[in-house]
């Protein structure tokens, strides 16, 4: 997965966001929400993030709703 990329994570509990990626390290990827990565970059600084398992993670396809 790719740095600033869309993806869908699921929350424990089963819920499902819509979060931009910041670094994908194989078994995990580090997350954040979409303000939190239009505001980094305005700064010009790393985005605050959480990591999720990768099975936790999935990929969306162009076309689908952002959530």
């Amino acid at each position: 997965m790719n740095r600033g990329q869309k993806v869908r994570v699921t929350e424990y509990g089963g819920r499902k966001l819509v979060r931009r990626v910041i670094l994908d390290r194989g078994a995990s990827v580090v997350v954040c929400n979409e303000t939190e990565y239009v505001t980094a970059t305005k700064e010009k600084r790393e985005p605050a993030g959480i990591g999720f398992p990768r099975e936790s993670v999935e990929e969306m396809r162009a076309g689908t709703a952002t959530g």
